[in-house]
């Protein structure tokens, strides 16, 4: 066993070999636990991580950071947001279909504005159900069921899925009601 200068008093000696110094200078410590000596770092960003933090993945270890899923995909919801924004806006679609459905047949020219007004209440549902979240599979879905709140009065109402002339206009103002509420 070779005897080697301590690097950090220029006057002892330490019983390492130089493989063993060579190791010790490859350790490093934890970035988010100081007080736990590692040789493992992050494969994409080069961070030192001990094994209680690191994040297998398909390229390797990563750190917490690192290994999140993007952005974009943590934007896109959770499954249980789906029923959820679903059911709410399934269920104020109808509720508001059926106020829809006293307007239609009382007063005519305001067709245009209560649809958009329910079809903002749909978007409103489909926000509360989705726990808040804006992203554009949201946004659809409340388009969508503002879409076929109106295509059910006009259908149960009326009998007919095409109103004529300005009823038609309905069809927008529903869902554009919707998108004002997830733009």
């Amino acid at each position: 066993m070779a005897l080697i200068p301590d690097p950090g008093r220029s006057h002892t000696l330490t019983g390492m070999t130089a493989a063993e110094s060579a190791d010790r200078e490859l350790e490093t410590t934890c970035q988010r636990h100081p007080r736990t000596a590692t040789r493992l770092h992050c494969s994409e960003c080069g961070t030192p991580i001990c094994p209680r933090c690191s994040v297998e993945t398909v390229v390797g270890q990563k750190c917490p950071s690192c290994a999140r899923p993007a952005k974009a995909a943590r934007r896109q919801g959770k499954p249980d947001q789906y029923v959820k924004a679903v059911a709410f806006g399934t269920g104020a679609a109808v509720g508001l279909g059926l106020l829809l459905y006293a307007f239609f047949t009382g007063v005519g020219y305001l067709v245009l504005i209560t649809s958009g007004a329910a079809g903002y209440g749909v978007g409103r549902a489909v926000h509360a159900g989705a726990g808040g979240n804006r992203s554009a599979p949201f946004r659809r879905i409340a388009m969508v069921l503002s879409v076929l709140m109106v295509a059910g009065v006009w259908l149960l109402g009326f009998g007919t899925l095409a109103p004529a002339s300005l009823g038609a206009l309905s069809y927008l103002a529903a869902p554009y009601g919707a998108f004002l509420v997830h733009r």
